[in-house]
């Protein structure tokens, strides 16, 4: 569970925001530090030079004022005291001979140069073994004195390397603390940033839905995304208006002639009734069948404006769909039977689901009627309800038929439209529509496919 959570998180835009602005500000956070780094190393070496330089100069001066005699006991002293044990001093006669000191005869040079000591350089007489440096890289000054005796003093770049080492420990301890608070600060700012648009995506989403009353929050801000939700508010209003306008349209036409349609019904059946000629009566019985069709059509599109309004979404209870599929599977097979075809129902018993009843009921009757509509004689078609992924229901509804064409599969949820363009079958172009507004509501997945040949139509709730 907590890597599922870690991962999702790893995957929001806040975590990729936080994160480049952690490498952003580490990267930076590096480069100073090295360039610290780089600053410290060099001072310290130019402090252990300029430490050589002034002990260097003292002696010199010591050996001018007091002879060579003086200087070469204050090389002794200073090569064989505890606090000098890890420093390197060197007198040497004019012949080449150390005479104080604790390291061996060199080759005399004047000048900063850089000399590697091991055990053979020291001086066994004026160091102990358990004193004795271990050797490495040292930093020398040599000078060649006035009587062409030689002085070098050394110190070793161990000490300097160590003091590099613990800088640049604590640099790059700043840089990951640096690192982790860029992270966190990121994550902080990126947070609230995001969660506002979070928000919007959410009240988006609840549009989608049908909830078409729903607002993004504006907090006063006046900033940028305070605009944008003003904006969208002031955008979805303008879109409410419009489809108000739009549907309320639709529903007064659809009422208005409604009411007339049925009293010309009225009139036409009485004097159905009352013509005696054989003739007249089939011309009176063909223009009710006109009529009923009419309010069928008017009928549907006030229906699939009911069911847009979301109005039936408080009517939800939980429906047995097995009993709904069982009669409406007993109810079509004889109808299917007068067509020439077999109807056929594999029912999951006790699938149930919360709904309207009779949206539910009428969505899976609009879906049979039309297999049976269009599909052939002799054709095969199939009803199926099950327990899909998660044991949510899932109902197949297939036939063998002509089918619809691939690129029409998106065309058919619109109104009125019809594959057949002259029109000439039964029909208005509602019947996949008024599917497609009851699925909406129920949130149920509405999928067309080839059944090869046919049409298989799924429900995925």
């Amino acid at each position: 569970m907590c890597f599922v959570i870690l991962s999702r998180f790893t995957h929001t835009a806040a975590f990729r925001l936080a994160l480049v602005y952690a490498v952003i500000f580490g990267i930076s956070s590096l480069l100073l530090f090295g360039f610290l780094y780089w600053r410290i190393s060099a001072y310290g070496l130019e402090q252990l030079r300029t430490s050589i330089d002034l002990e260097m100069s003292v002696l010199i001066e010591e050996g001018r004022r007091s002879g060579t005699e003086r200087l070469r006991e204050e090389v002794d002293r200073l090569g064989g005291s505890a606090e000098s044990r890890s420093n390197y001093y060197l007198l040497q006669d004019p012949g080449g001979r150390a005479i104080a000191g604790n390291m061996v005869a060199m080759t005399p040079r004047s000048g900063i140069f850089e000399f590697t000591i091991t055990p053979s350089a020291t001086s066994p007489s004026t160091i102990t073994p358990t004193t004795r440096p271990g050797g490495g890289l040292s930093l020398f000054r040599g000078s060649v004195l006035p009587d062409d005796s030689f002085l070098a003093i050394g110190r070793p770049l161990s000490e300097l390397d160590d003091l590099n080492r613990l800088v640049l420990r604590a640099l790059l301890a700043a840089v990951l603390v640096t690192a982790v608070l860029a992270l966190t600060g990121g994550l902080l700012l990126g947070r609230g940033v995001l969660h506002r648009i979070d928000i919007i995506a959410q009240t988006s989403a609840r549009i989608v839905d049908g909830q078409m009353d729903v607002r993004v929050p504006v907090l006063g801000t006046g900033d940028e995304l305070d605009r944008l939700s003003s904006n969208l508010n002031h955008m979805l209003d303008r879109i409410q208006q419009l489809m108000e306008g739009v549907r309320q349209v639709s529903n007064d036409i659809a009422h208005d002639l409604r009411t007339p349609l049925a009293r010309l019904r009225q009139r036409l059946e009485r004097l159905s009734v009352a013509q005696t000629g054989v003739a007249g009566r089939d011309e009176l019985e063909a223009a009710l069948t006109e009529i009923d069709g009419i309010l069928a059509t008017f009928s549907a599109l006030l229906r699939i404006a009911q069911i847009e309004s979301g109005s039936r979404r408080s009517g939800f209870r939980l429906v047995d769909l097995s009993e709904v599929f069982g009669r409406l599977a007993e109810a079509y097979a004889p109808v299917a039977e007068d067509q020439g075809q077999q109807l056929s129902a594999t029912i999951d018993p006790g699938v149930t689901q919360n709904g309207d009843r009779e949206l539910l009921t009428q969505m899976v009757a609009n879906l049979v009627e039309n297999a049976i509509r269009h599909a052939p004689e002799g054709a095969k078609v199939t009803m199926q309800l099950r327990r899909g992924e998660g044991g949510r229901p899932e109902a197949v509804i297939a036939d063998n038929g002509p089918g619809i064409p691939q690129a029409e599969t998106a065309n058919v949820f619109r109104r009125f439209y019809r594959l057949e363009r002259n029109r000439t079958t039964a029909g208005n172009g509602l019947g996949l529509p008024l599917v497609a507004a009851v699925a909406e509501l129920h949130g149920i997945r509405l999928e067309l496919g080839d059944n090869h040949p046919g049409l298989i139509v799924t429900l995925r709730f």
